[in-house]
C-alpha cells in the first residue's frame, strides 16, 4: 500500500508541474499575442493609405506583410453579377491592390517584403468558395476592405464562412480595415443608407434612416459593439443621420463619425491614433441621456415627427496623442483623461434682446420656399399685418442687378400675404416702414449693415435670411455657399474649414452675442459652426436649416419653419489643435430644437432619469416630396456601375451558411482544474500514509 501511495504522488505531482508549465507558457503567449485591431476609414483612399500601412506592418509574420484587399462592396448584387461586372471590378480592385502595395513598400523597413493580394469576393457564393478561404490564412496582417455599398456587401458576407473566416482572423491580430463602405461595415450596428426620399437635409426625421441592428441585417460579427461608424462624415454632412441612429432606444448611443481622407485605429473600446487629413467626431446622447429624452415633434398630419433633444456631447479627434474611451465615455490628450462633469446648468442669455428692440427673425435660406412661406407670413403678423409697410434689400449678389432680382422676388412674396413690400437700399427712408427684411446670398461679398442696429433697437422687426442672418451675430464666417460640381473646391469649403486658420472670420453688428451659420445641413457647412464655436467658445453657435428660422423677442427665442436646429456650445468644452491644426474638442454640447419649441437649455445630469417617449408610428403614407434630395444621394467609388445608395435589401437574403464556430479561448485548459484534483487526492493518501504507525 505505501509503495503505490508513493507512486502515485510521484507521478501525481510530476503531471501538476507538467501542467503548471503548460498554464503558465500558454498564459505568456496570450499576453504576447496582439489583439486585433479594427482601422475605419471615413473615405478615399491615397491620403490614408499610409496610415493603414504603418499598422500593417507591425503584424508582419516571418518578416512578409500579407495584406488583403477585399472588393466586396463593388458588387451590385449579393447573389449573383454577370461576367462582365465580375472582370470590371477585378481591374478596377486592382489598381487600389496596386496602390495598397505601394503604401507598404514605402513604409516597411528593408527587412519586411510585402505580399498584397486580390481576394474575388463580391458574392455569396463566394463567400464559400474553398479557393477564397483558403486565401484568409492565418499569416495575414491585414485586410483591407474596399468602398461601394455596405449594405450589398453585408448581404454577401452576413453568416458565411467568409466572415466567420474574417472573425478568427481578427481575433488573432490581424488588422481589419476598410474605406468608406468598408469603414461603415466595421460597426455591428451599421448605417445600412438613408431610406428612400430622404438625405442629409431631412435626416432629423423619424423614419429617415435604414439601419440593420438584427442578426442577419448588420455589420461585420467581430464589428464594434459599443459605437455605430458613420463614413463621409462632414464631407456629406451625415450629422443628423448619425444623431437620428444613437437617439434610438434599440440602437448604441455612441456613435462615430469619420470624414473623408481620414481614419483611426480602434482597438478593443478605445480609439486612438487618427491618421489622414481631417477628424473624427464621437457623438454620446449616453452620458447626459439625450437618448433617453428624445422627443418627436409633429409638425403636421401628413409628415412624420422630427426628432428634438438635449445635451449629446460632442468630441473631436484630430491627428496626434489623442484618444477616446467608448467604455468610460472619456477623451484623453497625452496623459491628460477629460471626463464630462457630472451635472452641469447652462443658460443662453445672449439671446435676449435689449428692451424695446424688436423682433429678429433669423432665417436659414427661404429662398426656394417663398410662395406662402409661413415664416414670411409670421413676419408680415410681427411688421402689421394687411397694415405692414415692408423695405426688401438683397446682398452679396453675382451683380446689383442679381441683388434686384432676388429682392423682388422676396418683395412679390411678402405682397401676396398682404403687405405693401418695395425693394430699395440702405439709403431708403426708414421712418415709414414698419419692418425691414435683408437677404444675402454670399457673405464673403457682404459688409456687416451697421444701419440695421438703429431702427431695431427702435423697435422695429427685422428678417434677415441666409447670409444676411450670420452677419447680425457676433462674428461670421466670411465665404461664399459651398461650390457645387468641383470636389476640390468642395473638399477646401466642406472639410478644411475643420482646421485651424481655414475660416476667415470676421465681426458682425453683434445685435446678440451668438454666432449663426444658415444653410447648414443642405450646404454642409458644419466646419464653419465648429469654426465659429471654437474660436469664440462663450458664444452660442447657431445652425440654421433651409426653411428655418429662430424668432427672439423679450419673450424668448422660438423655432419657426419645417426642421431642426442646431446649437453648439463649447463653453465648457476643452479646445486643442491636432498635428493637423485640425480642432480636437472634449465635451462639447449639442442641442437639435424643432420648430414650436424654445431655445432653452436643459440640465445635463449623469444622474438624471428619464421616462422615454415612445417611438413613433409611421402612417401608410409616402414622405413628402419636399424630403427629396437635393442632390442624388449616390456611392461613387472606383468602379463602375456605381451602386446607389438605396435602402433596404435589393434581394432576399439567400439561406445562411453554417457559421464557423468562433476561435477557441486563450484561457488554460480544463484539464489543468483536473490535475489539480488530483493533486488534491494525492496529498489526502499522503497524509493518510505518514498517519500510519
Amino acid at each position: 500500500m505505501a509503495y503505490l501511495a508513493r507512486f502515485f504522488i510521484k507521478w501525481t505531482a510530476l503531471l501538476f508541474f507538467f501542467a503548471l508549465f503548460n498554464i503558465t507558457l500558454a498564459t505568456a503567449q496570450a499576453q504576447k499575442a496582439p489583439s486585433g485591431l479594427l482601422l475605419p476609414i471615413g473615405g478615399g483612399y491615397t491620403d490614408t493609405y499610409n496610415g493603414f500601412a504603418k499598422q500593417a506592418i507591425t503584424r508582419a509574420h516571418n518578416n512578409i506583410v500579407k495584406i488583403l484587399v477585399l472588393p466586396v462592396p463593388y458588387a451590385t448584387n449579393a447573389e449573383q453579377i454577370s461576367a462582365a461586372e465580375r472582370n470590371q471590378n477585378l481591374k478596377d480592385a486592382e489598381e487600389r491592390r496596386k496602390q495598397v502595395e505601394g503604401a507598404c513598400q514605402r513604409n516597411a523597413p528593408p527587412s519586411l517584403a510585402c505580399e498584397v493580394l486580390l481576394v474575388p469576393l463580391f458574392t455569396r457564393t463566394d463567400a464559400a468558395d474553398p479557393t477564397v478561404l483558403a486565401q484568409l490564412s492565418n499569416d495575414v496582417a491585414a485586410v483591407y476592405i474596399l468602398g461601394g455599398d455596405q449594405a450589398i456587401a453585408m448581404q454577401a458576407i452576413a453568416n458565411t464562412p467568409a466572415e466567420a473566416r474574417l472573425a478568427e482572423l481578427y481575433e488573432q491580430g490581424t488588422i481589419i480595415a476598410g474605406t468608406s463602405a468598408g469603414g461603415g461595415m466595421q460597426s455591428k450596428t451599421m448605417l445600412a443608407a438613408y431610406q428612400t426620399n430622404y438625405g442629409p437635409e431631412s435626416s432629423l426625421f423619424w423614419g429617415a434612416i435604414d439601419i440593420w441592428n438584427g442578426s442577419e441585417k448588420r455589420g461585420l460579427i467581430f464589428g464594434l459593439e459599443e459605437a455605430v461608424i458613420d463614413q463621409h462624415f462632414y464631407q456629406r454632412a451625415r450629422m443628423g443621420r448619425l444623431i437620428n441612429a444613437i437617439t434610438r432606444p434599440d440602437v448604441v448611443h455612441l456613435g462615430i463619425g469619420i470624414d473623408a481622407y481620414t481614419g483611426v485605429v480602434v482597438e478593443g473600446n478605445r480609439l486612438r491614433d487618427v491618421f489622414g487629413l481631417y477628424t473624427i467626431t464621437v457623438l454620446d446622447a449616453e452620458t447626459y441621456h439625450a437618448a433617453d429624452a428624445v422627443r418627436y415633434v409633429s409638425l403636421s398630419e401628413n409628415r412624420p415627427p422630427l426628432l428634438s433633444t438635449r445635451n449629446i456631447l460632442v468630441n473631436l479627434l484630430s491627428p496626434g496623442e489623442f484618444s477616446y474611451d467608448l467604455k468610460t465615455r472619456t477623451g484623453q490628450a497625452g496623459n491628460q483623461s477629460y471626463p464630462a462633469l457630472q451635472r452641469l446648468e447652462r443658460s443662453f442669455e445672449s439671446l435676449t434682446p435689449p428692451q424695446g428692440a424688436g423682433t429678429l427673425i433669423l432665417a436659414g435660406d427661404l429662398s426656394n420656399t417663398l410662395e406662402g412661406n409661413s415664416i414670411l407670413k409670421r413676419f408680415v403678423e410681427l411688421a402689421g399685418g394687411k397694415n405692414a409697410i415692408l423695405l426688401v434689400i438683397a446682398d452679396g449678389g453675382a451683380s446689383a442687378t442679381a441683388n434686384e432680382r432676388t429682392a423682388q422676388r422676396y418683395a412679390d412674396a411678402l405682397a401676396k400675404l398682404g403687405a405693401k413690400a418695395t425693394v430699395g437700399n440702405a439709403e431708403a427712408n426708414l421712418e415709414t416702414v414698419t419692418g425691414l427684411v435683408l437677404v444675402g446670398r454670399d457673405a464673403s461679398k457682404m459688409t456687416p449693415p451697421e444701419w440695421l442696429r438703429a431702427p431695431w433697437l427702435a423697435g422695429k422687426p427685422i428678417l434677415a435670411d441666409n447670409a444676411a442672418a450670420t452677419l447680425l451675430g457676433s462674428f461670421y464666417a466670411a465665404h461664399p455657399p459651398t461650390p457645387a460640381g468641383d470636389s476640390e473646391q468642395e473638399e477646401i469649403a466642406v472639410q478644411r474649414s475643420f482646421l485651424q486658420g481655414k475660416t476667415e472670420i470676421k465681426p458682425g453688428i453683434n445685435l446678440l452675442s451668438i454666432t449663426l451659420q444658415p444653410q447648414l445641413l443642405d450646404d454642409k457647412r458644419f466646419g464653419r459652426l465648429f469654426a465659429l464655436a471654437y474660436n469664440h467658445p462663450t458664444l452660442p453657435a447657431i445652425g440654421l436649416n433651409a426653411n428655418t428660422a429662430l424668432e427672439i423677442s423679450s419673450e424668448g427665442a422660438r423655432v419657426l419653419g419645417e426642421n431642426g436646429i442646431f446649437v453648439l456650445d463649447l463653453r465648457f468644452a476643452e479646445r486643442m489643435l491636432g498635428s493637423n491644426n485640425g480642432f480636437v474638442i472634449f465635451n462639447g454640447l449639442l442641442d437639435v430644437f424643432a420648430p414650436g419649441e424654445l431655445l432653452q437649455p436643459e440640465i445635463a445630469d449623469v444622474n438624471a432619469v428619464y421616462q422615454p417617449q415612445p417611438t413613433p408610428v409611421l402612417p401608410s403614407f409616402a414622405p413628402n416630396p419636399t424630403f427629396t434630395a437635393s442632390t442624388p444621394l449616390t456611392i461613387t467609388p472606383s468602379h463602375t456601375p456605381a451602386p446607389t445608395f438605396t435602402a433596404a435589401l435589393a434581394t432576399p437574403l439567400a439561406a445562411p451558411a453554417p457559421l464557423v464556430s468562433p476561435p477557441a479561448s486563450r484561457m488554460p485548459p480544463f484539464w489543468g482544474i483536473g490535475l489539480g484534483l488530483l493533486l488534491i487526492l494525492g496529498a489526502w493518501l499522503w497524509s493518510k500514509f505518514k498517519k500510519r504507525p
